[in-house]
Parts: structure tokens; C-alpha cells; sequence
């Protein structure tokens, strides 16, 4: 749950590690697909305060900005997501969701009453 400072240079080496591995001899005739990191953020205290985009965790003096490409890292605040966004969820998520919503809400959870399908997964086991 902690915000890591390094998430978007983290998220652009994560990323062009795959488009590298596309690029290898043996994958050098296979379609090329896009690459989608997601960052789940699971602290409920405060929002995400770290550099959200390469540009916001570089020092880049003004003249060479419009010559650094820009990675964005696909933030998802989980405790911060509204109620009507939680219900979209149908698997098991939902209840870790729902936990971290409540947590930041009333500092206490009321377990929900669904049954779990992957109790391992979500537990982390």
C-alpha cells in the first residue's frame, strides 16, 4: 500500500522489456500487440501522490521536453472508487474492493456476505 516515487519509470521499463521480447528473433514474425500496465493502488489513507507520467519523475529541462517520450502509468485508486464503480465488478475483486472502500470510509469493515470463489488468490496463498 505504500506510493512508489519510481511507478512511472518502473511501468516504462516494464513495458519496453515486452516490446523488446517482441522484437527477438524467435517472435520477429508474430503481429506485434500492444502492451497495457495497470497499477493498482490499494492505499485507503490518502490519494496516489507520486509522479504519475515519465515526465513528472525526470528532470527534463524545458528545451529537450518536447523530445522525451511520455509514459502515463494506468492508475487505478481502488479505496477511492466510487460505489457505483465497485458494482461493475463481478468476480472475487469485488470484495477486496469493497474492503479498501470501507476502510477508507469508516476506518472499520463489515464483511460482505458473498462467497468467495478463489479464496487462495484473494487471500494471497
Amino acid at each position: 500500500m505504500t506510493r512508489h516515487p519510481d511507478m512511472a519509470i518502473r511501468v516504462f521499463s516494464y513495458d519496453s522489456a515486452e516490446y523488446r521480447a517482441q522484437l527477438l528473433k524467435e517472435n520477429r514474425r508474430n503481429p506485434r500487440y500492444p502492451v497495457v500496465t495497470i497499477v493498482l493502488y490499494f492505499g485507503y489513507k490518502k490519494h496516489w501522490d507520486e509522479p504519475q507520467s515519465l515526465l513528472e519523475a525526470v528532470t527534463v529541462p524545458d528545451i529537450l521536453r518536447p523530445y522525451v517520450s511520455d509514459i502515463k502509468i494506468n492508475l487505478y485508486e481502488i479505496a477511492f472508487l466510487e460505489d457505483e464503480q465497485l458494482e461493475y465488478f463481478r468476480s472475487d475483486f469485488r470484495v477486496v474492493a469493497d474492503y479498501f472502500s470501507q476502510m477508507r470510509k469508516n476506518n472499520k469493515y463489515v464483511p460482505s456476505t458473498e462467497t468467495l470463489k478463489h479464496v487462495e488468490a484473494v487471500l494471497g496463498a
